[in-house]
């Protein structure tokens, strides 16, 4: 059986990645994303932040916090990791975007229901 490694094009960006190693890697960074969607929503709903701007602005705020967190776990060099330094930065930040507005309004409707 053949390596990951053996079987990328040689000359290719990703020749030095292994494929499993990566996929690995990227399942991390969408279970800390998710996680992330799930706990920050909860925090904005009991803080009680209203509005798009805002609740959307701590969103974006606690994501760059998760990403800073996860480059420094990489020990600053995202490269070793990553074939593109965007996957640590930038992935599934929009497609958490909904589970986070959901426990936003849940938590939110949950705990200022009577004010």
């Amino acid at each position: 059986m053949s390596s990951p490694d053996s079987l990328a094009t040689p000359g290719a960006p990703n020749a030095r990645f292994s494929a499993i190693a990566v996929r690995k890697n990227t399942q991390i960074v969408q279970y800390a994303r998710s996680s992330l969607a799930f706990i920050s929503g909860a925090a904005a709903g009991i803080l009680g932040i209203e509005g798009w701007i805002g609740g959307f602005a701590f969103y974006l705020a606690s994501s760059l916090l998760l990403s800073l967190l996860l480059w420094a776990k990489t020990g600053g060099n995202s490269k070793k990791y990553f074939p593109r330094v965007e996957m640590l930065w930038t992935e599934e930040v929009t497609g958490n975007a909904f589970s986070y507005l959901l426990f936003w309004t849940l938590a939110y409707g949950l705990v200022h229901i009577y004010d």
